[in-house]
């Protein structure tokens, strides 16, 4: 049944307590013409648990949706569950629920399909860090 609150905030319920951290991290992506790659942008803490339960992503105007982006766990993806983030002049939120453990990276994926122009994009992931 609907409680009205955000999607993310369910996903906390069973994390959030004594021993757990909300943590946030931010990504700002240039990404050169025809570039593409993975950045990592979190490494799970040696000893630590990490549950990725969501992300913002803002694509500023002029993208063209010619940037396309995931969020991977290592090299497997895990967000979104098809196809990639693109868009213009857009944020997109997606929430879902990802563990990963230590010795284990959050990773972006990109790919600009503009063969000469660069391209933008500013990432948050929403995370729970078990302490």
């Amino acid at each position: 049944m609907p409680t009205g609150r955000p999607d993310w905030t369910l996903a906390y319920s069973d994390w959030i307590g004594s021993g757990y951290r909300r943590i946030s991290v931010a990504y700002a992506l240039t990404a050169s013409g025809g570039a593409s790659g993975t950045v990592t942008i979190f490494q799970v803490p040696s000893g630590k648990a990490v549950r990725v339960v969501g992300v913002y992503v803002a694509f500023p105007a002029g993208t063209y949706g010619e940037l396309s982006l995931s969020i991977l766990r290592g090299s497997t993806k895990i967000a979104p569950y098809g196809g990639s983030y693109q868009g213009d002049n857009m944020v997109i939120e997606d929430s879902f629920i990802s563990d990963t453990f230590s010795g284990s990276d959050v990773v972006l994926g990109y790919a600009n399909s503009n063969p000469t122009q660069t391209r933008q994009a500013y990432i948050l992931v929403k995370m729970v860090m078990r302490e």
